[in-house]
């Protein structure tokens, strides 16, 4: 096949994505070589699974892409990512693998860096990112305020992105999941570096989670990933992913707000319903404590304060 490198890559990135023509290049941008540092190109392939998208990305974008890109239209697409993401992982020729379940985010530059000195450093890390929302609220809350496409790439040409790529902590704003940053229990992780063997040990995300979007499906697969007696949880200091306003199921709604399909509950409410299905308990976010891994940076300080405030104790109960 003409996209297969002659050299097996370290990294094999799986980026699902879904009606995202336009943040898609953005994403696969930030995760190719050259803007990401320490890695060659021989050293990541990236598998963007379009996931039965009526608007897909346009013809002349993948043929610019490099050849260690490949863009797979998913057959038979359902509409949580869950499937398509497994599907993604067994096609990965590399022993490390990065799920990305929504493709519309941007990567600052060291996340592979560190990986490659993790990888070295234990037997089976769970490398992971905290995950922040373009803009100076989440998403949920700025549409209220006419955020939108044009405002967020008119943000973008603000900090003369990639040029400066960490810069992005400066128009964003941390994720729900993830209000104390690095100080603080988080729900989930959106870009992770972990092994492909622990994946499928872990039997991937979970195809029950089939609501469109896939629910909890990630804050799933996150705590049982890092709550594993085998994996050693580190997330990354100073490096996040920056998701990018698409009109996503989850994004692109005020939080609180009842779901579409059913007005008398609210999304969250439908979500942890399945959960709670599923796994036989409500959902908690687990308290696992990190291995904090990375380097200060001045980008990162404003961040650091505003988590100050979302600082909790876990219960002793």
């Amino acid at each position: 096949m003409p996209w297969l490198a002659k050299k097996k890559p370290l990294i094999s990135v799986i980026i699902i994505a879904y009606n995202m023509a336009r943040e898609i290049p953005r994403t696969v941008q930030s995760f190719l070589p050259g803007y990401q540092q320490g890695v060659g190109a021989d050293e990541i392939e990236i598998i963007v699974m379009e996931n039965g998208s009526p608007d897909p990305v346009p013809e002349d974008i993948i043929a610019s892409w490099p050849k260690n890109v490949r863009y797979v239209n998913v057959q038979n697409p359902h509409p949580s990512p869950a499937q398509a993401l497994n599907q993604g992982i067994a096609m990965a020729r590399g022993n490390w693998v990065c799920p990305v379940i929504d493709g519309a985010r941007m990567v600052t530059p060291g996340i592979f860096k560190d990986a490659k000195i993790l990888m070295d450093c234990y037997d089976n890390p769970l490398i992971a990112t905290l995950g922040f929302h373009l803009g100076d609220k989440v998403q949920q809350e700025n549409i209220k305020y006419g955020y939108n496409q044009d405002a967020e790439d008119a943000l973008l040409r603000s900090i003369d992105w990639p040029n400066f790529p960490y810069r992005l902590f400066n128009i964003a704003a941390l994720g729900g999941s993830a209000r104390g940053a690095w100080l603080n229990a988080i729900a989930e992780s959106n870009v992770l570096v972990m092994k492909k063997s622990f994946y499928q040990q872990l039997g991937g995300y979970d195809p029950a989670f089939d609501i469109p979007g896939g629910g909890l499906v990630n804050l799933d697969f996150f705590k049982r990933a890092i709550d594993h007696a085998d994996s050693h949880y580190v997330l990354l200091l100073a490096e996040g992913s920056f998701h990018q306003y698409h009109g996503g199921v989850t994004t692109s709604r005020p939080v609180g707000e009842t779901s579409l399909e059913d007005k008398t509950r609210t999304t969250w409410e439908i979500y942890a319903e399945q959960y709670e299905n599923i796994r036989g308990v409500p959902y908690s976010t687990s308290l696992q404590i990190p291995i904090i891994y990375g380097q200060m940076r001045p980008e990162i300080l404003r961040i650091m304060v505003e988590a100050t405030s979302h600082i909790h104790t876990p219960s002793q109960n």
